[in-house]
């Protein structure tokens, strides 16, 4: 493994903060967010730290010196007014991030940190929203109408625009919930809910381990994207009875779905397995 020297944005946020915690245990961290880390910060890593927005393209230009490799993590992860304000960060923000990456010849690698729901499966009620099938995989359609998922279906389109210009890979993960690290040891499965349900999660720590893969891989065509999720779904009902209970029109690998155990995942990651060797460790207590 190569030792790098990684711009982490969003690193005071509770998925930077991790990366750049765990990361920084064999990689020099830069640190970007709009705060300073708090005194006593028990995941604040040696490192130099810039305090400014992905807005500011002179905060930016200083975040990158001496940067080989870059995670972007920073976000607005919701879908609330002001929405221009959203569409600033998530999209131009990131904007941002690319042009600098362009022009520095050191930078080799960009990681997007993108979500589960650019392809919007119950996002909202009726068949619109219904999965096309499942488990459903990267190749599944983007249906999401909502101000979050379509900044990052915009952001995505970028990264794929920066690698056709600029001959530079970007590699982007799609991670579900993510479960905080001081959760993991304890999260216990529960029963399902009365309605249609993903029953997705990502521990923190596999999404860690997915950023630290990534940061080798080279995407043939440049451009790659893995959703991120646990091999299980994380409820008391076997996977089979949620599909019939709740998606019965839905064409299904019920092979697939059997894995676990009988609680297999509803996201198919097998993408990531193969070409991340990305294995998943953390599981719920049942």
């Amino acid at each position: 493994m190569k030792r790098r020297t990684i711009l982490i944005t969003g690193a005071s946020g509770k998925l930077g903060s991790a990366a750049a915690r765990i990361l920084g245990r064999d990689h020099a961290i830069v640190r970007m967010d709009v705060r300073k880390p708090r005194d006593g910060e028990p995941d604040t890593p040696s490192g130099r730290t810039v305090v400014g927005s992905v807005t500011d393209r002179t905060a930016v230009a200083e975040a990158f010196e001496g940067v080989d490799s870059v995670i972007h993590c920073a976000a607005i992860p919701w879908s609330r007014p002001p929405f221009d304000e959203l569409l600033h960060i998530n999209v131009a923000g990131t904007v941002n991030l690319l042009e600098e990456a362009a022009a520095r010849p050191g930078v080799e690698q960009f990681i997007f940190i993108s979500t589960i729901r650019v392809h919007g499966v119950l996002e909202e009620p009726g068949d619109d929203f219904m999965p096309r099938f499942l488990p459903f995989d990267e190749t599944h359609p983007y249906l999401t109408v909502e101000y979050y998922g379509g900044s990052k279906v915009q952001a995505e389109h970028w990264c794929r625009m920066y690698v056709r210009r600029c001959g530079k890979p970007a590699v982007v993960l799609r991670p579900s919930y993510i479960l905080p690290l001081h959760a993991e040891p304890d999260f216990a499965a529960q029963p399902p809910p009365d309605q249609p349900t993903l029953a997705q999660y990502v521990a923190t720590s596999d999404l860690v381990n997915a950023m630290s893969l990534a940061l080798d891989y080279h995407p043939r065509d440049g451009f790659d994207r893995f959703l991120m999720h646990a091999p299980e779904q994380p409820t008391t009902t076997p996977t089979l009875q949620l599909v019939d209970r709740y998606f019965p029109a839905v064409p299904a690998d019920r092979e697939k779905l059997s894995a676990c155990d009988g609680f297999g995942a509803l996201v198919d990651c097998s993408h990531a397995a193969a070409a991340l060797n990305w294995a998943p460790q953390s599981r719920c207590r049942r």
